[in-house]
């Protein structure tokens, strides 16, 4: 490995000089400086974070405990916050838990292990996790996206699900839909619920609600239960996912059945994945601001590490669901005076 030792000899300057030259602490002339930019280039060194974490207290690395990566929407979140670290100067470590509770305490307990300087999180939660997590506020940065310490410790970055879901389900009783599905979580996806709940009590007592659980936000879980719907011979005309994934899931499963959408249903997601604007239909959904999240969390983490909130008490930030309506979702049937297809 190149050292910095090497990079001095190369230069004809001293290893001081090298790292003042690393490090930006310290005056190095301009002629100097570009004999070690050249001799770095040369040498091909790269500079050991590791070990200069040992004088610097910081490894530049910020962790990111994901439940699951094949989620789109965890994975463009993933992204976002990729983008904004690297614009920092941090790089993003991301440990996967496959939705695992274990999985996930061990990997913020590996993060921590290899000095991260901050830790961002997502659901789903577990008492170990939230002790876990409780534990490393005392030392580093933690920020929930979604997710909430208890106590609350950390800072925390959401969007207003419930506030999303009430105007996508608000938008399917408009449409004339009396009877409107929920098909998703209870705990992890409660906002979303809540909307959904909310929304429906506002329809009056002429509007039929039903809540449909899944054991996972995937799209085979939606395929899963429209099946199983279909069979029953009980199919709504209008079902208000709680992911996008779940919802073309319902989409795949529909198009199996030979059911038409939105002729014969009316179908919603939740999240605006880079996907649902290409499904077929294009799906109506309720967007979260994936960039603007992952902004925000990476901007709470560097505030607490360089910045003069770093003492201030747990913050949210909560930012708007905007229902973008594309072509899964359309008026009811008997709105328009005709009768409801029968399966």
């Amino acid at each position: 490995m190149v050292t910095a030792y090497d990079v001095a000899t190369r230069a004809g300057v001293s290893v001081g000089t090298v790292s003042r030259y690393l490090t930006g602490n310290g005056y190095v002339g301009t002629v100097t400086q570009q004999r070690i930019a050249r001799a770095i280039e040369e040498l091909g060194y790269v500079r050991n974070r590791a070990a200069a974490s040992l004088t610097t207290k910081s490894t530049g690395l910020l962790g990111f405990v994901v439940s699951d990566l094949r989620n789109p929407f965890v994975a463009e979140i993933a992204s976002a916050l990729s983008q904004n670290a690297r614009a920092t100067g941090y790089g993003l470590v991301v440990a996967e838990s496959g939705n695992d509770p274990d999985a996930s305490l061990q990997s913020l307990e590996l993060l921590r292990a290899h000095g991260v300087d901050g830790v961002i999180v997502t659901p789903p939660e577990s008492p170990g996790l939230n002790s876990a997590l409780v534990a490393a506020a005392r030392s580093i940065p933690v920020v929930g996206i979604g997710l909430r310490t208890d106590p609350l410790v950390s800072d925390t970055v959401t969007s207003n699900t419930e506030s999303g879901a009430h105007d996508a389900v608000t938008h399917l009783l408009g449409l004339g839909h009396s009877e409107v599905a929920y098909l998703g979580l209870d705990k992890q996806t409660a906002g979303r619920l809540r909307g959904f709940r909310s929304a429906m009590a506002e329809g009056g007592p002429q509007v039929k609600a039903r809540e449909i659980f899944v054991d996972q936000l995937t799209q085979a879980d939606g395929v899963a239960a429209l099946s199983m719907i279909i069979e029953a011979d009980d199919v709504p005309r209008a079902i208000f996912a709680a992911n996008d994934a779940v919802a073309l899931g319902v989409l795949q499963a529909a198009n199996r059945a030979g059911l038409r959408v939105p002729t014969d249903l009316s179908v919603v997601g939740f999240d605006d994945i880079a996907m649902a604007a290409h499904s077929a239909p294009p799906l109506t959904t309720v967007a979260q601001p994936t960039a603007d999240m992952g902004a925000a969390a990476i901007s709470m983490v560097l505030s607490r590490l360089h910045g003069e909130e770093r003492d201030v008490p747990p913050r949210e930030a909560v930012l708007a669901a905007r229902l973008i309506v594309r072509e899964s979702s359309a008026v009811a049937a008997t709105a328009n005076g005709k009768e409801q297809p029968k399966q």
